[in-house]
């Protein structure tokens, strides 16, 4: 019986440790997060292994069960961040889609101001006329719009094409060659979600969201760890009234 007893300790203990170990890296998880969304590139590699940890620290949390209601909004946030990371982070590194915040209000109604739009890869050869594409204009500093193809001047792998905004009265001043074999269309929008994540590139809410904010949840991960609990009154030790 103490036998028994004994290893279910070392058997909590151990899982103690796992769970502190994992609530210790969050904050160098988010950073990491953070990091690579920043700087793009070959950085966008480290959101595959803290997509991971994230996994990981969201599965051992409820295999332990949540100890109240604050227990569960952390919980909640952890998963919020998972699907975050998974579709604003993973889906683009992948080259499966691409989010884009709208600015401008040309290509009202199809989508305003505040929007986000997802578009997706598809081969050049196959654009055709009345398709919204994003693409880089060939001006200063190449900027991207997303507007929608009134004219396929030459097609092809690179194709040729001359632009208008839905709510613009005339056609867009330039005409536009498209490289790569690779265009990205217009499918889908999210009303008015660009704004927060506006917000959210603001340097102070980069620095609240990587560094504050991760740091406070990995403290209160630890102290709710350590936290006493109320030990069981056996059944022998209970008195009727």
């Amino acid at each position: 019986m103490l036998r028994s007893t004994g290893k279910r300790k070392e058997a909590r203990t151990a899982a103690e440790a796992v769970r502190v170990t994992f609530i210790a890296l969050l904050p160098l998880t988010f950073a990491g997060i953070g990091v690579a969304v920043a700087r793009g590139g070959v950085w966008l590699g480290a959101l595959g292994p803290a997509g991971l940890l994230l996994a990981a620290h969201a599965r051992i949390v409820a295999r332990a069960g949540l100890r109240s209601w604050s227990s569960a909004v952390g919980s909640g946030a952890l998963v919020l961040a998972c699907l975050a990371l998974a579709v604003l982070g993973l889906g683009p590194a992948l080259g499966l889609y691409r989010t884009v915040t709208v600015l401008s209000g040309s290509m009202r109604p199809t989508f305003s101001p505040g929007d986000v739009i997802v578009v997706t890869p598809e081969r050049a050869r196959d654009l055709r006329a009345g398709q919204v594409i994003s693409y880089h204009i060939p001006v200063d500093g190449r900027p991207v719009v997303t507007h929608r193809v009134v004219r396929v001047i030459q097609p092809g792998d690179e194709p040729i094409v001359q632009t208008k905004g839905d709510a613009n009265n005339a056609v867009d001043p330039w005409r536009a060659k498209l490289h790569g074999g690779t265009i990205w269309r217009y499918r889908l929008r999210a009303p008015l979600l660009g704004y927060p994540i506006l917000a959210l590139r603001t340097p102070r809410a980069h620095w609240l969201l990587v560094v504050f904010l991760p740091t406070l949840l990995a403290l209160y991960g630890v102290a709710s760890i350590w936290r006493p609990r109320p030990r069981p009154v056996p059944p022998h030790a209970r008195t009727d009234p």
